[in-house]
């Protein structure tokens, strides 16, 4: 499924079409042409959204998201983004970190039912899209325009921002290559938001190259320290962790990424303030167990 956001630079109204279209949504609206952008413009319209519709905890408020002016503006400043301004790696990669983030709350507020009682039983993985199963659609199944080109929330996370090309041919390799950070990072697990309770918390401002390495170590120490996402229980050497460990254990110690770790209990180690804590995960023998993932929107009502 292609989400049709067409290029936006002198119409006055922006008509959501197609199947993903939210029947009785209002049609949106602005006065002003929106312009090519460069970073600084984009990043403007991204963080006004992020200070007036998530709370401090992380949670978005979809009601008013679904008709915010400035998310709309940042899906279509998106669209007709120039990729070749992105002259850095920290540019590309805090670029498509923003644009995941955007992009899946907007792929959500089209996808949200009319009637918000049903939005408690409302989840990211339960979105069978075009005969894709229910897990994969939302995240393989719906085309967001970025640059004119059409790519789908995973395209963004592996191919590339960690650069995971291996069942890919020569030219689409090229093609992603381009618009790749220079290498994959494992933190971006922790700044990624797929709109689910379980993810990490969403920044309230947006990343920026400047302060990228900066950004992404908060963002990491932020999940290993929240308890809903991470305990350690220091007398038992036992770390409880959210399943997101599991799943990506294979970026947190690949040696082709930097700030990688030889094992996800080094990894920790890396990224915990606390001293003492982390020569024990070094040193001594820890458990690791999982939490269940918890997949419920991750909606702000207030």
């Amino acid at each position: 499924m292609t989400f049709p956001f067409k290029q936006i630079r002198s119409i006055a109204t922006i008509v959501i079409m197609g199947s993903l279209l939210v029947a009785g949504a209002p049609v949106l609206a602005w006065d002003a042409p929106v312009p090519r952008s460069a970073t600084a413009q984009t990043d403007q319209s991204w963080s006004k959204f992020l200070q007036n519709h998530v709370s401090h905890s992380g949670l978005v408020d979809y009601k008013s998201a679904k008709t915010d002016a400035d998310l709309i503006a940042f899906v279509s400043l998106l669209a007709d983004f120039d990729l070749d301004q992105l002259k850095t790696s920290d540019e590309r990669m805090a670029f498509w970190i923003n644009a995941y983030n955007a992009l899946a709350i907007y792929g959500v507020t089209l996808r949200l039912p009319n009637n918000e009682t049903k939005w408690e039983s409302f989840s990211v993985v339960e979105q069978p899209i075009d005969g894709l199963p229910a897990s994969k659609g939302f995240f393989v199944g719906i085309r967001f325009e970025v640059g004119k080109m059409r790519l789908t929330l995973d395209d963004i996370e592996k191919k590339i921002l960690l650069r995971q090309w291996d069942d890919l041919d020569a030219d689409k390799r090229k093609q992603f290559e381009r618009l790749a950070p220079d290498q994959g990072d494992p933190r971006i697990h922790f700044a990624l938001v797929c709109c689910a309770l379980g993810c990490p918390i969403l920044n309230r401002e947006p990343y920026v190259a400047e302060r990228l390495d900066d950004q992404l170590n908060r963002a990491t120490r932020s999940f290993l320290t929240d308890k809903n996402r991470s305990q350690f229980e220091a007398t038992k050497k036992n770390w409880s962790v959210s399943e997101l460990i599991q799943w990506y254990q294979s970026d947190l110690i690949n040696p082709k990424y930097k700030n990688s770790s030889r094992s996800v209990l080094t990894f920790a180690a890396d990224n915990v303030q606390d001293s003492s804590l982390a020569r024990s995960l070094r040193t001594d023998t820890w458990r690791v167990s999982y939490l269940k993932y918890d997949w419920r929107l991750n909606n702000w009502r207030r």
